[in-house]
């Protein structure tokens, strides 16, 4: 049980050390002085920083789903849900493990790019849920008369996300939640002004 544990822990510290950092700077020094492990304490659980990694990784999209599903959990329409999601991009902000704000995915998406094809598939996979689930909320609320009929629906999915995600990096680089708060009440605005049916 002990060495489960320890494990956990490295994979909690390191998930909240490559969010801020991301995997070129983070080192074995930052996961080391965090765990207050040594180096063999480290990698009696992993093989390399690479494995390090994608677990981190796979340990903050977890708590990213979880987060979305528990606030989901309770709405009944389509308008409803997309609401809450833009409540959950605002309260990733606020998460003290990643310092200020930050999504998990999308900061992966950026290191990793052009540097770590896995990290990069891993991100892409989350990219894409994201934007499917949107789409099918779109969907399916135009089907429901929720939503008017006349939504490019991949072109709003991807606004969606392309206007929260710029609005979290930007709250992030100002060390200020004002414009992730601007994003998410224009978003809800033009939700309800622009697609739900009146």
């Amino acid at each position: 049980m002990k060495g489960a544990a320890t494990k956990e822990k490295i994979i909690q510290h390191s998930a909240e050390l490559f969010n801020v950092y991301g995997y070129h700077g983070c080192s074995l020094t930052h996961i080391m002085d965090a765990t207050k492990l040594k180096k063999g304490g480290i990698y009696n659980h992993f093989k390399n920083k690479d494995e390090i990694a994608l677990e981190a990784f796979n340990y903050n999209y977890k708590r990213l789903l979880k987060r979305f599903k528990d606030r989901l959990a309770e709405d009944t329409t389509c308008f409803q849900k997309l609401n809450s999601l833009i409540d959950v991009f605002v309260s990733i902000y606020d998460d003290p493990m990643v310092m200020g704000g930050g999504c998990p995915v999308f900061n992966t998406a950026m290191d990793a790019a052009n540097t770590h094809p896995l990290l990069k598939a891993k991100a892409q996979e989350g990219v894409n849920g994201l934007q499917c689930y949107i789409e099918m909320k779109l969907k399916e609320g135009i089907e429901a008369r929720e939503f008017v009929e006349d939504i490019n629906i991949s072109q709003m999915a991807t606004l969606f996300i392309a206007t929260l995600e710029g609005a979290l990096v930007i709250s992030r680089v100002k060390d200020s939640r004002e414009s992730i708060d601007i994003a998410a009440d224009y978003l809800k605005n033009y939700i309800s002004e622009k697609l739900l049916r009146k």
